[in-house]
């Protein structure tokens, strides 16, 4: 008999001490009955946590271009080229400040941004891009400078034409995005009217748009002034005013 009720106590103990180190609190166990079968008990509500989680989210990636495209350019004399109106043709030329072009979380950027600086969340939410420049017409008008006043002189007038003496665009540099996913037109030109008086330098399609495209270049205005013009007044420096031209990033891309 003292070795069975020896045994009956040490077992209950065990599992008690079991209980607790689990971390059950207070016995959750059904109790028994008069007729020594378990009886259940109510559910014993022992804590009620709130789970809560803060995970930053990353801005979205949207396409940016930074450029000087709203300062005039003033077209001067290539190397080598007669500085005065004689009759002869005289090539003219300048090339703009950098531009530009970028996938990335904010305006600004003057480097490749990290991969992880922003996100399109799903691949239906990337677009892609191009970049247009329009002229507004084809005609530079001349004025002879006379006493400081500006004087229309049509007689020196001339045009973008095509074939013949466009306003090439060269695009400097922009060949070297082509890994970034830009399908570049190296040189882009504007002359003539109507969709000639359209040019893309580039264009990104939504399948190689990724977080952080990016690309530099620097836009060269070239034309000439044309030779065999008969000017109206000599001794006089003159002034051509060219076309207005717009740039603008289209989103998402549709050809041209």
């Amino acid at each position: 008999m003292k070795s069975k009720l020896f045994g009956a106590i040490v077992a209950p103990i065990s599992i008690i001490g079991l209980t607790f180190a689990l971390g059950l609190g207070t016995s959750a166990f059904g109790v028994p009955g008069e007729d020594g079968t378990r009886q259940s008990m109510d559910d014993l509500d022992i804590s009620a946590l709130d789970v809560t989680t803060e995970i930053p989210v990353s801005p979205w990636c949207g396409w940016y271009v930074s450029t000087d495209a709203s300062t005039d350019i003033a077209l001067v004399p290539a190397d080598g080229e007669p500085t005065e109106y004689t009759g002869g043709a005289i090539a003219i030329a300048e090339t703009a400040s950098e531009n530009t072009a970028y996938v990335g979380p904010t305006s600004g950027l003057t480097s490749k941004g990290a991969e992880t600086d922003c996100s399109w969340f799903t691949e239906g939410s990337k677009y892609g891009a191009r970049y247009d420049v329009v002229a507004d017409g084809s005609t530079f008008a001349a004025s002879a400078i006379l006493s400081g006043t500006p004087t229309l002189d049509p007689a020196m007038d001339f045009s973008a034409t095509t074939g013949v003496n466009p306003l090439n665009i060269t695009n400097i540099g922009i060949e070297s995005c082509v890994g970034e996913g830009f399908v570049a037109d190296a040189t882009a030109a504007l002359s003539g009217s109507g969709a000639s008086l359209t040019t893309t330098p580039w264009t990104v399609s939504t399948v190689s748009v990724l977080n952080n495209n990016f690309c530099q270049w620097s836009a060269k205005y070239e034309i000439n002034i044309p030779a065999d013009m008969t000017p109206t007044y000599g001794g006089v420096t003159y002034r051509w005013a060219g076309p207005t031209l717009t740039h603008t990033l289209v989103i998402p891309e549709v050809g041209p």
